[in-house]
């Protein structure tokens, strides 16, 4: 067989389905000829054409070998030369909290406490008085002054209203919303949460992982927009992503995909998280669990039940994930950490979160565990440990969401249980030069670490946790793709600077992360992740040449064509 090399890669003649086709050889619904696949395959080869027959890839291979699949009715595309590559999977999305928070109030990227204070007045001038004021998701490491606002600003631009700086896993307050809360110097942290106080004993304003405390004062509307679900998937489909894990969905979350699927308008294969609502209580956990009317992966190829998801702490951006070693006093502007001794919050107790992984995991279902701080993880695996030691299941592919910090012994550890990580690089991209500078650079040098964690032989998944905004670029979480393997290629910031350079990845490993690696988080590797005969005919045809493109163009990607199951779904113009 003869072979050339292609980006350090061998170009071989690949023909799965049949060795010599023949006169009765099947035509097929669509072939594309003429172009760089990029198989993802176990030895990671190179086609040049492909042809998909009933929803499923019937034969990948040079031109010659694709071109009897043609008949009158197939479809067929001239790749020109492009690179393409096996349907994106994006394995963290909130398409379901886009989609509320969308038809409530669009989102706007805020970018600093001036920009803050004028979206507060605009705010202020309509509704009624007595009304909270939400403001859209801010962390401090994305606005100017890498700083939460105070309370006496929020007073400055809304003295008589309520209002509530939404930051996640934290939230600032005016007076006026503390005084609505009755929030005051006598209140008791809640659990698992901070009321911040300051030298006086008086309230701050800053509120860390209390939620639950602020929710009576959130009316939500708990439904959602299928026209708007529908919208966020036609944006996924235009960005090269075929395949999603909604990662923290309600029962009514799921039913609402379940409400697309039935009426034909599910755009994108998606594999629904299930989130416990009462994970603090083993009674509560072990009745919701065997109260569901589904099972583990139940479903099609289409849309199908996910695993159970937990919160076992905050987020690194507002500076409560738990940290093995404490903040320290370099964060005082960054975060308002004022203890030397602090070390950030779990939501949960051990105890807690060692129960309600131990039911789930005896109860048949992966187990998934928010957990941003390195603490936190140590805490997670200590509770997946004991759950297999317990009642041994060594595939059940239990997931550390995010994981930010990560060790060589912790990754070996992961390793060694088959925990599985699902990540986000473009938060480096977003975010480390503001940690960089408050956490110091020694300990983001790990930050993300894909490196360590792939070294250690622990399977990665790298995405992009959209949860705001309709714009790739533009939402408070970025969820265009190449932006996403830009970062985990080159560890470059938005700012320029290079940090912990050392864990960038190749190209065709961040590839493999979001297509053939990814799809074993769902257990749909037989299925999906890779260019061969008898997957799923997913695949994009891409704008540039993924592997020999320059760096700092690999973001700029676009998806030219998106294809799911040999139906072209997207095009661009």
């Amino acid at each position: 067989m003869m072979s050339k090399l292609f980006g350090g890669l061998v170009l071989s003649t690949l023909v799965v389905a049949v060795s010599q086709p023949t006169r009765t050889t099947p035509q097929a619904d669509l072939v594309l000829l003429n172009a760089k696949v990029l198989t993802v395959d176990d030895r990671f080869r190179v086609a040049a054409a492909l042809a998909v027959r009933d929803g499923r890839f019937v034969a990948v291979g040079s031109n010659e070998d694709v071109r009897p699949r043609i008949g009158g009715a197939t479809q067929v595309i001239d790749g020109r030369g492009r690179t393409v590559v096996p349907g994106l999977i994006d394995t963290h999305v909130h398409a379901l909290d886009v989609a509320e928070a969308e038809a409530a109030q669009p989102f706007e990227n805020i970018q600093s406490i001036d920009a803050l204070q004028a979206w507060i007045r605009r705010a202020a001038r309509s509704g009624q008085g007595e009304m909270w004021i939400w403001t859209p998701r801010v962390y401090p490491t994305r606005l100017r002054e890498h700083r939460f606002p105070t309370r006496h600003e929020l007073d400055a631009a809304a003295p008589d209203r309520p209002v509530a700086v939404d930051g996640a896993y934290a939230f600032v307050l005016n007076s006026a919303a503390l005084r609505a809360a009755r929030i005051t110097r006598d209140s008791m942290d809640p659990p698992g949460g901070a009321i911040v106080k300051d030298a006086a004993g008086e309230p701050t304003g800053l509120l860390r992982n209390v939620g639950g405390l602020l929710a009576p004062f959130r009316p939500r509307s708990g439904s959602v927009s299928l026209d708007m679900l529908e919208q966020i998937h036609r944006q996924y489909l235009a960005a090269g992503i075929t395949s999603v894990i909604e990662r923290g969905a309600t029962l009514d979350g799921y039913k609402s995909y379940e409400d697309l699927r039935r009426a034909d308008r599910l755009r994108v294969r998606a594999t629904v998280t299930i989130r416990i609502p009462r994970a603090d209580d083993a009674a509560e956990v072990e009745r919701f669990i065997r109260g569901l009317t589904f099972r583990p992966g139940s479903g099609d190829e289409w849309l199908k039940a996910g695993p159970l998801k937990i919160v076992a702490d905050g987020g690194i951006l507002i500076g409560t994930s738990f940290m093995r070693q404490p903040y320290g006093l370099s964060t005082r502007q960054l975060y308002a950490v004022d203890d030397p001794r602090y070390r950030g919050l779990l939501s949960l107790t051990p105890q807690q979160i060692a129960s309600a992984i131990a039911i789930g995991h005896r109860l048949g279902w992966q187990m998934v565990a928010h957990v941003t701080g390195d603490a936190g993880v140590d805490v997670v695996l200590d509770a997946i440990e004991a759950a297999q030691k317990e009642q041994p299941a060594p595939d059940r592919r239990h997931t550390l969401l995010h994981a930010y910090f990560v060790h060589p012994e912790t990754a070996a550890r992961a390793a060694r249980l088959g925990v599985l990580v699902d990540t986000q690089p473009a938060w480096h991209y977003k975010d480390a030069d503001a940690l960089a500078d408050g956490l110091g650079r020694e300990r983001l040098t790990h930050f993300i670490g894909l490196r360590t964690w792939r070294e250690a032989g622990v399977e990665v998944a790298i995405n992009t946790d959209h949860m705001f905004g309709l714009d790739r670029n533009e939402a408070l979480n970025p969820f265009n793709p190449f932006l996403t393997m830009y970062s985990a290629t080159t560890r470059r910031t938005e700012g320029g600077r290079v940090v912990g350079g050392n864990e960038a990845v190749s190209r065709q490993e961040a590839l493999r992360m979001m297509t053939s690696m990814a799809a074993r988080f769902s257990f749909d590797e037989n299925n999906r992740g890779s260019i061969e005969t008898g997957k799923l005919g997913d695949f994009v045809v891409l704008s540039d040449h993924f592997l020999t493109v320059p760096a700092e163009q690999l973001r700029a990607i676009r998806a030219d064509l998106t294809v799911i199951g040999g139906r072209v779904v997207f095009q661009r113009e």
